[in-house]
């Protein structure tokens, strides 16, 4: 019992855990005498999904906090605008926060951006974009969730390294053969030597450490593998990399991502309008419904549009999420078998 955890108490989805080996309330028919029902005896495995949990919850809350900074920093530049605006105002030479706040949009959507300088004659830069009318496109609002989705990425690679060795195994292979395997922090998986080897492996000598990982059995040798891969998907450089293995491994953030109120709250009302547009919530409401909804503050606008009547945002991802900047409809679940499903079962 001293080196077992109770499954009733994991905070991760236990789904997997019914048909592990490391469940002893699957082991019961194999020895006289077991722990309670229900516990995991792989320590480490219970450990990582464990943090991946606590990780996910981490960066939901950071997320939270990041759009509540940008809503203020919204707010905040609304207002130098009203004043960039005053016919009285002869100095209209733009702030030196919005040049950094245009310099880091171009950088976000990779495109060389010329930022216009507003004079007597030509009036303001808002002016301008209010007599232009807004322009917003796909690349401009991936721009504004670029953190978001590459973290949501690597998160949904790493779990699926952790759980697949042999997608661990595939991973760990093209890093080393490229190159950039060593782009692991050292930090990542030395913290966790003692929970996939045993607590006293830190402490071991050089050779000392190779005897504990050679007396490894297969299912935990398993285990460090796929902790290497996730650490890999963690923290490699390039995001390039996450994608191309998310697409070869046919990842999907489905099952742990939707639109929420913390991505909403990143863009514009005529965003927030693509969005509506491309996810089919429009199509949804109507027009001039949503038109109606539109002209609200933005707080009731996206409260609207997340609690649209009918409308279910799960599986819908807006091409600012997706790999390929193209939207994502939900996937259509195939009925089980059922002529011949235990047979292939059995098989």
């Amino acid at each position: 019992m001293r080196v077992t955890q109770s499954l009733a108490a994991a905070t991760f989805d236990k789904t997997e855990c019914t048909t592990c080996p490391f469940n002893s309330a699957t082991q019961r028919a194999l020895f006289e005498t077991h722990v309670d029902d229900g516990h995991c005896t792989n320590p480490g495995c219970f450990q990582l999904k464990t943090e991946a949990v606590d990780n996910a919850r981490l960066e939901e809350q950071a997320r939270a906090a990041a759009a509540a900074q940008a809503e203020a920093e919204t707010s905040e530049s609304d207002e130098d605008d009203e004043e960039l605006d005053d016919p009285n105002d002869e100095d209209t030479a733009p702030s030196d926060r919005q040049d950094r706040l245009l310099a880091h949009t171009a950088d976000s959507v990779g495109e060389s951006v010329i930022i216009p300088r507003p004079s007597a004659a030509a009036g303001s830069v808002k002016t301008a974009a209010r007599a232009n009318g807004p322009s917003v496109t796909v690349k401009s609002i991936a721009g504004r969730s670029t953190d978001l989705r590459e973290v949501t990425w690597r998160t949904a690679l790493a779990r699926d390294l952790a759980d697949n060795a042999a997608h661990a195994h595939t991973a760990i292979l093209v890093a080393a053969l490229t190159g950039t395997l060593s782009q692991i922090k050292s930090s990542t998986l030395t913290s966790r030597a003692g929970l996939l080897v045993n607590p006293s492996f830190p402490d071991l000598s050089f050779t000392g450490k190779i005897e504990e990982i050679r007396a490894l059995t297969n299912a935990q040798a398993a285990t460090a593998h796929s902790a290497i891969g996730a650490a890999y998907a963690r923290d490699v450089q390039s995001f390039g990399h996450v994608a191309d293995l998310a697409r070869v491994f046919e990842i999907d953030i489905r099952h742990a991502w939707q639109v929420d109120r913390a991505f909403l709250e990143r863009y514009t009302k005529d965003e927030l309008k693509f969005i509506a547009q491309e996810c089919g919530l429009i199509a949804h409401k109507g027009e001039k419904a949503f038109a109606k909804l539109l002209g609200s503050k933005k707080a009731d606008l996206i409260a609207g549009m997340l609690n649209a009547v009918g409308f279910d945002w799960a599986g819908r991802l807006p091409s600012a999420m997706t790999l390929d900047a193209t939207y994502g409809p939900p996937t259509i679940a195939v009925p089980p078998a059922i002529d011949g499903g235990a047979t292939d079962l059995a098989a």
